[in-house]
């Protein structure tokens, strides 16, 4: 039985991004890590992992202990870099409990100070933890200060629990037309690399490209590219839609519940935020800001029916919303809904909802609840094939 709300996952659009942005890469060389954080950005961990391991992702990496966990569980071989401090708390049996998870399901933690290196090293391991090291080039939250990584890299190198295999650092404007501050970023890096490289083993991978730096910087991809919102089809910013085609994978679908007909001077919704100016045909469909379909769109927002847009009216609830029907045809209970829309051009694309919202897409995607069913729209044969006759033509040699 189906939810009243599905996301529909188009593998093939998937696979279309993941082999264009590989195709982008300076290099056939560079290994690929798809950020896998926050349930596949939103779209469903299940789906979109077996996805990318079957088309050859060497890395993927995660938020928290938890999703690496989970991503071991559903069959991910490959490494997985942990990007949070999962180290980082008080109670001293839980410290242990995660490092023998971290051991046990063959993880990659991020280090970025001397403390976890103390913790390891008071711990008894069958065998080392492997490490990046993150650097903090300007973004200004997690890695360490230039004038500390030097003692960092030799903490980490001394230490017989651990293992450096890579270097990596993160952009906080290479999005943006003007770049200087992402400039800047990638000339601390490479100083530090300069400065650090008699101390880094044969083979450590240097990182630092983002979705943005992957598709218009290509001398930041080092040894391995992590390009997150636009492996799901979206791009940092609208001007970038001239350097590569992406294809939004995800679509989500509902239904009218109920349609009515209102006079005119009637209230609908909380806080009497819409009154009709006239004989209304009001449509209830069953998503609310528990779905991830947020207050801000009150008012301000359109869905897909398959006869054309109709606006939002009135103020979004829990688990419903209002939809003005007077000027399109008449629609029964029961007809499809197009929430969210998968061509990039829509009203109510990711891309227009964000617009909306006053946000970027990362969010749209991301807060869409879990009581809306994720179903995989598989790719067929043909597109598989295509797709790879794309890459062999386009990608650099």
């Amino acid at each position: 039985m189906r939810t009243d709300v599905v996301a529909h996952v188009s593998i093939e659009n998937l696979l279309h991004n993941y082999r264009a942005l590989r195709a982008a890469c300076r290099s056939q060389m560079v290994k690929f890590c798809a950020p896998l954080k926050a349930n596949a950005y939103g779209h469903g961990l299940r789906m979109v992992a077996p996805a990318l391991q079957e088309a050859g992702a060497d890395y993927a990496a995660v938020a928290t202990l938890q999703e690496a966990i989970e991503l071991r569980e559903i069959g991910w071989t490959p490494p997985i870099l942990l990007l949070g401090d999962s180290l980082a708390v008080a109670d001293d049996a839980e410290r242990r409990e995660r490092i023998d998870a971290i051991v046990a399901h063959d993880l990659t933690i991020t280090i970025t100070g001397e403390d976890p290196i103390r913790v390891i090293a008071e711990t008894a391991l069958p065998k080392q933890i492997t490490v990046h090291v993150k650097l903090d080039t300007g973004m200004g939250r997690m890695g360490a200060m230039p004038e500390k990584i030097h003692e960092l890299i030799r903490s980490v190198r001394v230490s017989r629990h651990l293992h450096l295999t890579g270097f990596y650092s993160h952009f906080a404007t290479a999005d943006l037309k003007q770049r200087e501050l992402a400039r800047k970023q990638l000339s601390l890096f490479n100083h530090s690399l300069t400065a650090i490289r008699v101390n880094l083993p044969p083979g450590v991978i240097r990182h630092i490209a983002n979705s943005a730096a992957t598709i218009a910087m290509p001398d930041t991809h080092f040894d391995m590219v992590r390009p997150g919102l636009a492996l799901y089809g979206y791009y940092p910013e609208s001007h970038m839609a001239e350097l590569i085609f992406l294809k939004p994978i995800l679509k989500v679908t509902t239904h009218l519940t109920a349609v009515k007909e209102l006079p005119a001077d009637h209230c609908v919704g909380y806080g009497q935020t819409f009154t009709t100016k006239r004989p209304t045909r009001l449509g209830i469909i069953p998503v609310g800001y528990y779905d991830g379909y947020i207050r801000v769109l009150s008012n301000n927002a359109v869905i897909g029916t398959p006869h054309g847009y109709a606006p939002v009216v009135g103020r979004l609830s829990m688990d419903q919303l209002a939809v003005d029907l007077t000027d399109l045809p008449a629609m029964p209970p029961g007809t499809p809904i197009t929430l969210i829309d998968d061509r990039s051009g829509g009203q109510n694309s990711v891309a227009g909802i964000a617009k909306k919202m006053g946000t970027i897409p990362y969010e749209v995607t991301c807060l869409l609840g879990p009581r809306i069913e994720r179903v995989a729209v598989a790719p067929s044969t043909s597109a598989i094939a295509e797709e790879s006759s794309l890459v062999s033509q386009t990608a650099p040699g």
